[in-house]
């Protein structure tokens, strides 16, 4: 009717960007969470490093186990592989978010890809490749099974 302004929630990122631009036309709906971003500083001699989307949005409600237990987990995959005094961010650029998300043992999504066709995360693993050779599915980790 031309006269109503709805967003398709399923192609929704939660970047807020429609928000802030219409702050009067939108409003946000009941549900109510956070983005984890990870990694940003500005180091003198490279310049200013943004950070990157480790969750692109997940229901922040008490006692918060997922936050706990995936921070908990970031803590854990940095302490065994970081240098001394490096930061997390510079420990995700020396062995790339691949490396992060196995350890943490999230899956990728479409928002964790910085520029697009530059660095996706692809886990192709050789039982990957064995299991489509006997006629089965590759990847079936939730929501993301590949006919």
């Amino acid at each position: 009717d031309g006269k109503t302004l709805k967003i398709n929630n399923a192609h929704c990122n939660h970047c807020m960007h429609c928000i802030n631009m219409m702050p009067q036309a939108l409003r946000p709906g009941n549900e109510r969470g956070a983005t984890f971003l990870l990694g940003s500083h500005a180091p003198i001699l490279e310049g200013a490093q943004l950070s990157w989307v480790i969750v692109p949005f997940f229901e922040m409600e008490p006692p918060f186990d997922f936050l706990k237990e995936t921070m908990a987990n970031i803590a854990e995959w940095w302490s065994e592989h970081g240098k001394n005094r490096e930061r997390v961010g510079e420990l995700i650029m020396r062995l790339g978010m691949r490396s992060l998300l196995e350890a943490i043992g999230l899956p990728p999504v479409p928002q964790q890809v910085r520029i697009p066709r530059a660095n996706p995360f692809f886990f192709w693993q050789q039982s990957d490749f064995d299991a489509e050779a006997k006629g089965r599915k590759y990847y079936t980790k939730e929501g993301f099974d590949v006919d």
